[in-house]
């Protein structure tokens, strides 16, 4: 049971719920005096150790019944006469214990219709399988008949013959032996609609797991453009596995500057009338000053998923900034940062590339969006903002309009570009970075998680 709540923790810090170390020993310890007698008190023990926001309630309450409890029994079960049930129950064990118990346990459980006892057999066929991948909702009609599959069927279908005819020979009357037929075949049916409830839950934790460390270290370095789906899903986890550490690196920073350093010299004189015995320390305090923040990013096809990792990555630590406005362009430009005002981030994200108050199918024009943010929000920029753009430079043979990025860069603490190019394929063709560069404070390749996660870590710490 503790490697099953121990599981439970990783799947609430991987929904963002903080669950410290002594919370989870808190937790195990809880457990151990209340027991598993009482569900409802199995609960409130666990509920009460580790969620401390009421926001988080509602992560628990939808993935505690993904750990603890069991497959329900399936409704379409078909179950036998209980007094045919009673002789048939004690066939089979005269049965197993003939054939020293190699007839398949399965069989048995599948013609008397004892669907609660499924589950451990389902689950040992899993183990064969392997759920570890299971990640998309796609994969579930497949892992659903591998499990399936893992059963003998060929065996038991003998074996229940073999059975049927033993029943013949002892005059077992001839309706007994079909409603014993029909209910094998109708309970198989059955197993595996549970086989799939089983997939699909399996499913849903594998969903929510935070990536281990070996898989996000192995994620930060894949281009975001060669992702398939399932690597899409564990990508966005591990951007909020990595967006809390830079969170728990700038709150360490900003405890070490509130302490203060020493003041070397300071001390000396204060302590010149105790024979230079520093009883006294001064410390010296900087200056605390958040950066703010504008996200400019580009959602044309071939770049909008290194937009939307620096929008959720951006947004996931925002508490570390004095100030974040986001928009999103391609031949126009549109504020987004409305979409982020709620908790969910992911349902930002979403929004933000696909429902913004501009046209998607358009062909990137940079030149016209910087004109349009000098005219409508150049004033909002101060000497602690930092403009970071997302985008290729590719400007469809349009004007550059250079003149109104450097307008940009007089007025911001400095300029960041981001191009998911490599710098061979810069100022080829359509692109114009070669025109930008000189107005930036820096140009980076940013094709990979990490090449985000430095460019967010440079400015903040």
């Amino acid at each position: 049971m503790e490697e099953r709540v121990l599981s439970f923790i990783n799947g609430l810090r991987g929904r963002g719920v903080s669950v410290s170390p002594a919370e989870s020993i808190d937790a195990v310890g809880a457990l151990a005096v209340v027991g598993l007698e009482d569900p409802d008190a199995f609960k409130s023990a666990l509920r009460s150790s580790l969620v401390k926001r009421e926001k988080d309630l509602a992560v628990f309450d939808e993935l505690f019944p993904l750990y603890f409890y069991g497959l329900e029994s399936s409704q379409d079960i078909s179950d036998v006469d209980d007094d045919l049930l009673a002789r048939l129950e004690e066939i089979l064990r005269g049965q197993m214990a003939q054939r020293n118990g190699e007839m398949d346990p399965m069989l048995a459980m599948l013609v008397l219709g004892r669907g609660g006892e499924w589950e451990s057999f389902i689950r040992q066929a899993a183990a064969e399988v392997g759920t570890s991948q299971l990640t998309t909702k796609l994969q579930v009609g497949m892992y659903t008949k591998r499990i399936y599959d893992v059963f003998d069927w060929d065996t038991m279908q003998n074996d229940l013959q073999e059975l049927l005819s033993m029943l013949e020979e002892q005059g077992w009357s001839q309706e007994d032996i079909e409603e014993i037929q029909r209910a094998f075949e109708e309970n198989r049916d059955a197993l595996r609609n549970q086989v799939r409830r089983f997939v699909e839950r399996e499913q849903a934790r594998n969903a929510v797991r935070a990536p281990s460390k070996q898989r996000v270290d192995y994620l930060m370095n894949r281009p975001l453009s060669v992702l398939d789906e399932i690597e899409l899903q564990q990508m966005r986890k591990a951007v909020d596995v990595l967006a809390r550490k830079l969170r728990n690196k700038i709150s360490l920073r900003e405890k070490r500057i509130k302490k203060g350093k020493l003041d070397v010299k300071a001390t000396l004189r204060r302590n010149m009338q105790h024979g230079g015995i520093p009883f006294e320390l001064i410390l010296k305090h900087k200056r605390m000053e958040k950066a703010e923040l504008m996200v400019l990013c580009d959602v044309s096809s071939s770049v909008a998923r290194v937009s939307q990792f620096m929008l959720q990555f951006v947004y996931t630590i925002q508490d570390c900034l004095a100030k974040v406005r986001s928009f999103v362009f391609v031949d126009d430009l549109g504020e987004v940062t409305g979409f982020f005002s709620e908790e969910d981030i992911k349902e930002g994200v979403r929004l933000a590339l696909g429902e913004a108050d501009i046209s998607y199918n358009s062909r990137s024009d940079f030149g016209e969006v910087f004109d349009l943010f000098c005219e409508h929000h150049l004033q909002d920029v101060g000497y602690r903002t930092y403009i970071l753009i997302i985008g290729d430079a590719r400007n469809n043979y349009n004007d550059p309009r250079t003149y109104a990025l450097e307008r940009i860069s007089e007025r911001a603490k400095g300029i960041i570009w981001l191009n998911p190019e490599t710098k061979p394929f810069w100022d080829t063709g359509d692109s114009v970075m070669g025109d930008y560069i000189p107005f930036c404070r820096e140009a980076r390749v940013c094709r990979t998680l990490k090449d985000l996660e430095e460019t967010v870590s440079s400015l903040l710490l």
